[in-house]
């Protein structure tokens, strides 16, 4: 099939007829067998790259950038990640006194990172640093912590242990400053929070377009296209899971490889599942809100049934105080005006 770039005007291509072939091994000479009589079908295809493919949760994104490269935003700096050590890290293995073999994965945009597996110790060190360009600071960048379960001849499904992960929001940093802090690994689980150990890093972000930099703070976050015609969140949270399973098997195959359930929890897979943690706690926070409300319709429910006496005879001289003031303001115009016609 030919390739035709079109103009912003987002006409659709032209319709084209094309032959229904029969499936059919590949031969030598590369050719195929003609046939006297075959089927056709009218497409019209279209390659939309104005839209960025979300394939994280929306509040952490690392990457606002179209799929088109010709649309996509200068860059403004430059992110500098250097991951150092871990210390207290959590057992994951109960061999020679309870141990982990840790490593880190960490994803910015479009590029991810894996360090070396440290064998055998709860406080691992790396020592290993990596770049991103940088193009929008309103995003994120993730760095987690894993446990390597494919080692000394272990089974094939078995999985990667998360230990836990850090999220570093690059609109926080200092241009030119070098933060260098241990990042505390908090798990939520059933039991509730815990933390599995602290993550030490290393990181700078420097700013080599300041006119750039400046000028992404007035404008939208997501290419126009998202805005001219938006696509609901149902076909966007579709659209996030068929690009998960997309990058999950694409990094498999890469050399040294993430394994599927590294990127679905780097990704943040089950962020739109419903839970129960997070209902009890939107439930607590609606009963807050409405904790006002509630009072005074339970202070005047007292009032009425004469529970506190004393509140509610208050209440009523209150009541006949209030209900007399506009007579008594009324009489006492009423004499001003007889006394000025006089």
């Amino acid at each position: 099939m030919s390739r035709q770039d079109f103009d912003e005007t987002h006409k659709l291509p032209d319709p084209r007829w094309h032959n229904l072939s029969k499936p059919s091994l590949a031969q030598e000479d590369g050719e195929k067998k003609k046939e006297k009589f075959s089927s056709k079908i009218l497409l019209r295809l279209c390659l939309d790259a104005g839209y960025h493919v979300l394939d994280e949760a929306t509040h952490f994104s690392s990457d606002m950038q179209p799929s088109s490269k010709h649309l996509r935003k200068p860059s403004i700096g430059i992110l500098e990640l250097g991951i150092l050590s871990a210390r207290n890290l959590l057992p994951m293995k109960g061999k020679e006194g309870r141990t982990t073999d840790s490593y880190c994965a960490a994803k910015y945009g479009n590029k991810w990172v894996r360090t070396r597996t440290i064998i055998d110790t709860l406080n691992p060190r790396w020592n290993e640093q990596y770049t991103w360009e940088v193009h929008d600071p309103c995003t994120v960048i993730t760095i987690g912590v894993f446990d390597n379960c494919h080692i000394n001849g272990s089974k094939d499904d078995s999985r990667d242990q998360r230990i836990g992960k850090v999220r570093i929001r690059l609109s926080t940093l200092e241009t030119d400053r070098i933060y260098t802090h241990y990042y505390p690994l908090l798990v939520l689980t059933p039991s509730g929070l815990r933390k599995h150990g602290e993550l030490h890093l290393a990181l700078r972000f420097t700013c080599t377009a300041w006119v750039n930099m400046v000028a992404q703070y007035g404008k939208p976050l997501l290419p126009k296209m998202h805005y001219l015609q938006p696509i609901s969140v149902r076909h966007i949270d579709g659209l996030r899971h068929q690009a998960m399973q997309i990058v999950a098997a694409r990094l498999t195959r890469a050399e040294p490889p993430l394994r599927r359930e590294v990127v679905e929890y780097m990704l943040d897979v089950d962020y739109n599942m419903w839970s129960l943690r997070r209902s009890k706690a939107n439930f607590k926070r609606i009963m807050s809100l409405l904790s006002g409300i509630t009072a005074v319709c339970k202070w005047y429910s007292e009032i009425c049934n004469w529970r506190i006496p004393i509140t509610t005879c208050l209440v009523h001289v209150l009541f006949f105080i209030l209900a007399e003031a506009p007579a008594a303001h009324g009489h006492q115009a009423l004499t001003g005006r007889q006394r000025a016609s006089r």
